[in-house]
């Protein structure tokens, strides 16, 4: 096991490389981030720090690690809760002698996590030769209770936010990354605003992530009291999923589908959004657009073309579904690419 350095010691490499002229930190581009890139002995990294509204921020955060790391962090009390999502990369975190939290866990790539762990020490575990992509949301106390009282219909973890009793920490994964989290992010990270329109998107989007978030995390807390899904069943919905990435130019009913995949459209509508996170439908949305986006990057098709390959007969239809997805036009997108 490789000897764990301090945070504070990780830290003060970092910013003498920066002084050395490997990296820079720019504070207040637009106003209310912070942006720094450093190169230095244990990895490449980069970071995008947006601050929203107070106790409640922004980041991410793209590090190329190319020298394995054991890293001692100690976390103080004021510690805000975490949401986290992986984008690439994986890492190991151990947490000896924490009450309510695992001694060991690993956070990895297609996965979120919500967390709450105020005054602990932790070590944290980055192997070699590895690209770290993540996206992570940070609450205060303050912002939370803000958001209002009424928190029955969420995990019991988070009711404690909202009413006066101690609070405990926490450490859960909330699932792996549905296809609307995954274009929220990508949406994040490609923000094509600035100044004041960027921060009111950005928000936006932070709001939205947490939302699916808790949304996932409430329903696998409701299945775990519910009959799970049948294998059959399980293998038809894959089935489906497989017939509509297959086929957005034409796809078939939910009727046929149903039938094709020899269930009734009841089971394939419930067991699909169980299974899945989203509706028939909005799957097959987000694959729609995902395709349009990498016929985009391609720059082979017309704007025309393109919108009759992912299956829409208007093309200001799809423009107008296209801008609604990624927030911007077919064309600023094969700009901006």
């Amino acid at each position: 096991m490789i000897e764990a350095i301090a945070h504070e010691t990780y830290w003060q490499q970092w910013e003498e490389s920066v002084a050395a002229g490997n990296g820079e930190v720019i504070y207040s581009k637009d106003g209310f981030d912070c942006i720094g890139k450093c190169k230095h002995h244990y990895s490449q990294d980069y970071f995008w720090e947006i601050q929203l509204r107070p106790g409640f921020w922004l980041e991410f955060i793209d590090d190329k690690i190319h020298r394995s790391l054991s890293l001692l962090t100690e976390h103080d009390e004021s510690m805000p809760l975490v949401s986290k999502f992986y984008l690439s990369g994986h890492h190991q975190v151990l947490t000896p002698n924490v009450k309510g939290v695992q001694r060991e866990y690993e956070e990895k790539i297609g996965k979120s996590y919500l967390f709450f762990l105020p005054d602990i020490q932790e070590i944290e575990q980055f192997s070699a030769h590895q690209h770290l992509q993540m996206v992570r949301i940070c609450f205060d106390l303050s912002y939370l209770r803000s958001l209002g009282t009424d928190s029955n219909t969420l995990p019991g973890e988070l009711q404690q936010f909202f009413e006066n009793k101690p609070l405990t920490r926490f450490h859960c994964s909330t699932g792996a990354l549905s296809l609307a989290m995954q274009a929220a992010l990508r949406q994040t990270i490609d923000c094509p605003y600035q100044g004041i329109t960027k921060r009111i998107f950005l928000e936006s989007k932070a709001l939205e992530l947490l939302t699916l978030q808790l949304h996932q995390w409430t329903q696998q807390h409701n299945q775990s009291t519910d009959s799970r899904l049948h294998a059959d069943d399980v293998e038809r919905l894959y089935h489906a999923r497989e017939i509509l990435m297959r086929d957005i130019q034409n796809p078939p009913s939910l009727m046929e589908l149903a039938r094709q995949v020899g269930t009734n459209d009841y089971k394939l509508k419930h067991g699909f959004r169980r299974l899945f996170g989203t509706t028939v439908f909005g799957y097959l949305q987000t694959c729609r657009m995902e395709r349009a986006k990498q016929l985009l990057a391609e720059r082979q098709l017309s704007i025309a073309a393109i919108a009759h390959t992912v299956g829409y007969a208007s093309q200001s239809r799809f423009c107008h579904a296209f801008k609604q997805r990624y927030g911007m036009t077919p064309i600023a997108c094969r700009k901006a690419s």
